[in-house]
């Protein structure tokens, strides 16, 4: 393998001070490289690139790029696509629309440093990229990129729990069911995901709903700090003590600022890795009673923090069905008062509630999202008023039919909770940039959640989801039950998530941007996700209510 990293030099492992982070006018990409030992005179791919970087056609950008990074790191770290290995990592992808997405190459960084060398080679030769947690986004550019590099974080997978086990150094390359596993030996847990193979970097930059939510917060509300390469290729620490700005940004404002290498979480005892929880199932005749009850519970959350789950209706062989996740971050939920409302419900189909180890929940939740099928979750929010989610609830089911009898098609309507203690949680070390205030709560998150199979359907899908969504929303809106803000995690591609945060929000997240990246790295070079002036997949005919 040939390497041409000349030198070790200091700034390949410190942390950049605050005052090296800004970006000077007469910022040199070359030198930067040179400065982590990488000198683009002796690479034939990027010499007297920096000259002209703008001429360069896309395709030539990228195969430069990609050569350039293979002469670096070697063919172990750098696949191409007539590589059997980059194959299999491409068809890896939870959603069919990002395996179909074939990068001009696939990345996988062992490091920060070699993080900060492509961010820089991508500048230098205006090739396009993308970044890989988990890859569990549902559309494509999420986190996988057609004909750009893909960064793929699976070799940086550091679960380090520090000496007094206050704090858990996790690298992005994580899954949550790795993270919790690790932890458990030392009967220690973050506030993470739910689902086994969604990745630590996504879920936690978009927000990150957990099984202790109600106890924590969400996941981005229990970083003590991130290390982020910036645009410029420095590696800097954000916390609430150090670049305050960039570290209030990254609590859900996405991909738009850096790429976050590293989450150093609190870290709570979890004694035995056990919680409880399990699905109930009804029939139709119990919806009304099912609704109420976790309207309820939502409202009485104060009480008891412990508590959470979702409620999830479908359509299965032209059956309606509801299940109704519970969860209780302790053993033996089933005697919390909080849910005894549940306990005379009928007709029941099954209850499969019980003690559970963390790891095996998230790998029993993992099941019921299978690969290799097309994906698509939307997502709105409401107050939490029981008579608007019996309508959300007769709207899914008289519109749904259609896309419902798609081939392969699950349409799921999904509702989840924002609680009043989740919102306390959210205001701790300087809040995050969500735009939900407590007074205003609790919420109810609206989701769609569809799969299915060929891709001539999507527009059935979209279409149906779409028509769905913005009654329930109009529906809200004329009840004065309205909110602005969507799930950066949940939402469509055709959905403006940072709009949803509100104009101040908005703005400020675009002020720190420009301060980190004043050359739009991370909104040109790195387009795929939402961006901090449009969708993921702007000006479609989708969402527009």
């Amino acid at each position: 393998m040939l390497r041409r990293l000349l030198f070790a030099v200091s700034a390949l492992t410190a942390v950049t001070r605050a005052e090296d982070v800004f970006e000077p006018d007469d910022f040199d990409i070359a030198k930067a490289l040179l400065d982590r030992g990488v000198d683009t005179a002796t690479i034939p791919e990027l010499q007297n690139v920096q000259d002209h970087p703008s001429r360069q056609l896309p395709h030539v950008a990228c195969s430069l790029a990609c050569n350039a990074l293979d002469n670096i790191y070697g063919t172990d770290q750098l696949l191409k696509s007539d590589n059997a290995e980059f194959i299999a990592f491409n068809n890896g992808y939870w959603s069919q629309q990002q395996a179909l997405a074939k990068p001009a190459c696939v990345f996988r960084p062992e490091n920060a440093d070699a993080v900060s060398v492509v961010v820089l080679i991508s500048r230098l030769t205006t090739c396009p990229f993308a970044v890989k947690s988990g890859g569990h986004a549902a559309f494509t550019g999420g986190s996988n990129i057609p004909d750009g590099i893909t960064v793929d974080f699976s070799r940086m997978n550091e679960v380090k729990l520090s000496e007094d086990k206050k704090i858990a150094s996790v690298q992005p390359g994580n899954t949550w069911s790795r993270t919790y596993a690790e932890l458990a030996k030392d009967d220690m847990v973050v506030i993470g995901g739910r689902v086994q193979n969604i990745g630590v970097g996504g879920l936690t930059t978009g927000g990150g709903i957990s099984f202790f939510a109600g106890l924590h917060g969400w996941a981005v509300d229990n970083v003590a700090s991130y290390e982020v390469v910036t645009a410029q290729g420095s590696i800097v620490t954000a916390s609430p003590d150090s670049n305050t700005d960039l570290y209030w940004a990254l609590r859900g404002g996405g991909n738009n600022f850096g790429i976050v290498v590293r989450f150093n979480y609190e870290a709570y005892p979890l004694p035995g890795n056990e919680i409880w929880g399990g699905t109930k199932q009804y029939m139709e005749p119990a919806f009304p009673a099912v609704i109420e009850a976790w309207h309820n519970t939502v409202n009485n959350a104060p009480s008891d923090p412990n508590a959470g789950g979702w409620c999830a209706f479908i359509l299965y062989n032209n059956t309606p069905i509801v299940g109704q996740e519970l969860y209780y971050t302790r053993p033996d939920g089933n005697n919390a008062t909080i849910f005894d409302e549940y306990k005379p419900i009928q007709p029941m189909i099954s209850d499969t509630t019980q003690n559970r180890n963390l790891v095996d929940y998230t790998v029993s939740l993992q099941v019921v999202q299978p690969y290799g099928l097309r994906e698509l979750y939307a997502v709105i929010t409401i107050k939490n008023d029981y008579e608007l989610l019996l309508f959300a609830k007769d709207v899914f089911f008289e519109k749904i039919p259609d896309a419902a009898n798609a081939p392969g098609s699950l349409p799921v309507l999904i509702f989840q909770s924002i609680s009043v203690p989740i919102l306390e949680k959210m205001q701790k070390n300087g809040g995050n940039p969500l735009g939900l205030k407590v007074e205003d709560g609790p919420f109810m998150m609206i989701q769609m959640s569809v799969w299915w199979a060929d891709a001539k359907d999507d527009d059935l899908i979209y279409k149906s989801t779409s028509d769905i969504l913005g009654a329930i929303k109009a529906e809200s809106k004329s009840r004065g039950k309205d909110a602005d803000y969507v799930y950066m995690n949940y939402a469509a591609p055709f959905q403006d998530v940072i709009a949803g945060y509100g104009e101040e929000n908005k703005n400020k997240l675009k002020d720190i941007a420009k301060k980190y990246d004043p050359k739009r790295v991370f909104q040109e070079l790195q387009p795929g996700y939402f961006k901090l002036d449009r969708a993921a997949m702007p000006d479609s005919p989708y969402f527009t209510w």
